[in-house]
C-alpha cells in the first residue's frame, strides 16, 4: 500500500532541491572566474612590453628683446559728435545731402523757409535808412540854429552900438536944454531914443540865449538820433544773422547720421534735431588702465609717446598707428582703473564710432630675454612650468616665471636658459622623466 504526501509538502521539498542547485552553481561560477582571473593576470605580467618613448615635438629656447605690453579692451569714440539744431523756427523747404554722406565743414544741409527772415531784414534796412535822414535832418537843424545865433550876435553888437551913440546924444541934448541951446521936446527924443536901442540889445541878448538853447536841443536830438541809427543797425546786423539761419551748415567734417526731420516739417529754434554728424577720421579709442599697472604706463609716458595697436576679438589688425593724447587725472574708484585715450589717423576706416576692439599698448622691452613658443608654457595646480628634454632625451617638468608675450612667443624670466630643448606638442604624454622621441612639427 503506497502512501502519498500531502501536496504541500511535495512543493516545500521541491524548492528546498532548487535553492540547493543554484547555491552549487553559483559556487561553481566563483571558482571559475577566480581562476580565469589569476591565470589571465599572471600571463599579462608575463607578456608584459616594454614601456613605448612619448612622441613630441621640441623648440629651442632662444634670446631677443621682448617689447613688454599692456592688454586691455577699448572703445572707439570719435573726436568730435554734433546733433545738428536749427538756430530759428520754421518750414524745412529743402534738404542738400544724402543718409550716411561725408560731408566737410559750411556745406549745405538743409534750407528753412526764408521768407519770414527776408522781410524782417528788409524792414531792419528801411529802419536804419530812416534813422540816417534823422540824423541828416538834426544836422541840418543845428546848423540852422548856429546860423541864427551868429546873426543875433551880430545884430546885437550893432545894436550895443546904436545904444552907446543914442546915450551920447541923450547926455548932450540934456546940456544943451539945460543951457538954452535946443528945446526941451528935442532932449526928450533923444532919451526916448536911447531907451529905445537899449531894450533893443537887451532884446537882442534874449534871441542869442534862446537860439543857443536851441543849439543845445538840437544836438541833444543828434545825438537820439545817433543812438536810434545804432539800435537800428543791431535790428539790422541780427537780421542778417536771422537770415544766415535760415542756411544749416556742417559744423564740422564727418559722417552723416539718419536724416531725422524730411522737407516740409516745421522745426523749433534751438529744439528739434535735424540729424547728426560723426568725425571719423582721425578717432580716439578709449582704454582702462588698472591701477597697479598705472606707474608702469606712467613712467613710460614720461620718456616718450606710447603707442597702441587696435585688433579685433580674432587678432585681425586694424590700426597700428594709435598714440596716447590723454591720461585722465583720477583714478576711477568704482573700477579701480585710469582712463587713457589713443588717437588714431583712421584714413582707411577701419575704426567706427561705439565699435569695441582689444587693445595692445608697447611700454618697456625685455632686453636679451629668452624666449620659447608660447604653447609650450603649461599651467598646473603649482603655476606655470615648461617640459625640456635633456641629451639622453628624457623629460623633466621645470617651474618658470613668465614674463610678456608677443608673436607666438613667451619671455621666461626664470626657469630656462638659451639654448634649453623645450616641448611644444606632446605634453599630455609626458610623466617625470619619460623618454621621448621627437618628431617634426606640422607645418
Amino acid at each position: 500500500m503506497t502512501i502519498e504526501a500531502p501536496p504541500g509538502q511535495v512543493s516545500q521539498v521541491r524548492e528546498k532541491k532548487t535553492s540547493h542547485a543554484r547555491l552549487i552553481l553559483l559556487v561553481l561560477f566563483a571558482c571559475v572566474a577566480a581562476g580565469t582571473y589569476f591565470f589571465f593576470n599572471k600571463h599579462e605580467k608575463k607578456e608584459a612590453r616594454p614601456k613605448r618613448s612619448a612622441v613630441v615635438t621640441l623648440a629651442t629656447a632662444t634670446v631677443r628683446d621682448v617689447p613688454e605690453q599692456l592688454h586691455s579692451i577699448g572703445n572707439v569714440v570719435p573726436l568730435q559728435q554734433v546733433s545738428v539744431k536749427p538756430r530759428i523756427g520754421g518750414r524745412v523747404v529743402n534738404v542738400h545731402f544724402t543718409e550716411g554722406q561725408i560731408v566737410k565743414k559750411r556745406d549745405l544741409l538743409f534750407t528753412i523757409d526764408p521768407r519770414p527772415s527776408r522781410a524782417a531784414l528788409m524792414q531792419a534796412e528801411s529802419e536804419v535808412a530812416k534813422q540816417e535822414a534823422m540824423i541828416a535832418q538834426a544836422k541840418a537843424a543845428i546848423a540852422k540854429d548856429q546860423a541864427t545865433v551868429e546873426q543875433t550876435k551880430a545884430n546885437l553888437k550893432r545894436d550895443v552900438a546904436l545904444a552907446r551913440q543914442a546915450e551920447r546924444d541923450a547926455q548932450r541934448f540934456d546940456f544943451l536944454a539945460n543951457a538954452g541951446a535946443v528945446s526941451q521936446m528935442d532932449k526928450e527924443a533923444r532919451e526916448t531914443k536911447m531907451e529905445s536901442t537899449t531894450a533893443t540889445v537887451e532884446a537882442g541878448r534874449a534871441t542869442i540865449l534862446n537860439a543857443e538853447a536851441q543849439v543845445t536841443v538840437d544836438r541833444a536830438n543828434l545825438k537820439n538820433a545817433y543812438a536810434q541809427l545804432e539800435a537800428a543797425k543791431a535790428t539790422l546786423q541780427n537780421a542778417k544773422i536771422q537770415m544766415g539761419f535760415t542756411t544749416v551748415n556742417a559744423p564740422i567734417d564727418g559722417r552723416t547720421g539718419h536724416i531725422l526731420v524730411l522737407k516740409g516739417n516745421v522745426v523749433r529754434a534751438d529744439e528739434d534735431i535735424l540729424t547728426t554728424i560723426v568725425q571719423t577720421a582721425p578717432i580716439y579709442v578709449e582704454l582702462s588702465v588698472p591701477q597697479e599697472q598705472f606707474r608702469k604706463v606712467q613712467a613710460c609716458s614720461e620718456k616718450g609717446v606710447l603707442t597702441v595697436r587696435a585688433t579685433r576679438s580674432n587678432g585681425q589688425v586694424l590700426a597700428t598707428d594709435g598714440k596716447v593724447t590723454f591720461i585722465d587725472n583720477t583714478v576711477d574708484n568704482t573700477t579701480g582703473t585710469v582712463k587713457l585715450k589713443a588717437i588714431f589717423d583712421n584714413k582707411d576706416k577701419a575704426l567706427w564710432p561705439s565699435q569695441y576692439v582689444d587693445v595692445v599698448m608697447n611700454l618697456d622691452s625685455i632686453r636679451n630675454a629668452v624666449v620659447v613658443p608660447t604653447q609650450a608654457v603649461q599651467t598646473g595646480q603649482k603655476g606655470q612650468f615648461i617640459w625640456i628634454v635633456h641629451p639622453d632625451k628624457s623629460a623633466h617638468m621645470v617651474p618658470v616665471t613668465v614674463g610678456p608675450a608677443i608673436d607666438g612667443v613667451t619671455a621666461i624670466l626664470s626657469g630656462v636658459k638659451a639654448g634649453d630643448q623645450v616641448v611644444t606638442d606632446g605634453q599630455i604624454q609626458l610623466a617625470e622623466g619619460t623618454k621621448v622621441k621627437v618628431t617634426e612639427p606640422v607645418p
